[in-house]
């Protein structure tokens, strides 16, 4: 079956039988063609952007444990969980950004 128009990849040369079908980027949602099985991200400003995004909720993570532990703060497995719902929020906006990119959305 044809790919729809809407999913053009930006690299669109077809891909080579040994190669993976056509794949949506982990950051954006924008369709491309991997040029390895293990390729998750359409262009490295996105792989960029997903592994600054962990790294800096990693240090807000190290942050708030080292003050809990440090502090003996109270309440401060209900900020621990504040803290993930948020970030749980975050990719499900996520998610549907890259849904609607998937449905015929502009790369950014």
């Amino acid at each position: 079956m044809l790919a729809a128009a809407s999913d053009t990849p930006s690299n669109a040369s077809p891909a080579p039988r040994n190669q993976p079908q056509l794949q949506h980027c982990r950051e954006c949602g924008h369709p491309f063609y991997a040029a390895r099985k293990d390729q998750e991200f359409c262009r490295p400003k996105c792989r960029q952007d997903w592994h600054k995004r962990r790294y800096e909720r990693g240090a807000a993570l190290y942050d708030f444990a080292m003050e809990w532990r440090g502090k003996r703060l109270k309440g401060g497995f209900t900020r621990l969980c504040q803290m993930i719902d948020e970030w749980l929020r975050d990719e499900r906006e996520r998610k549907v950004r890259n849904k609607a990119m998937r449905n015929g959305g502009k790369h950014d």
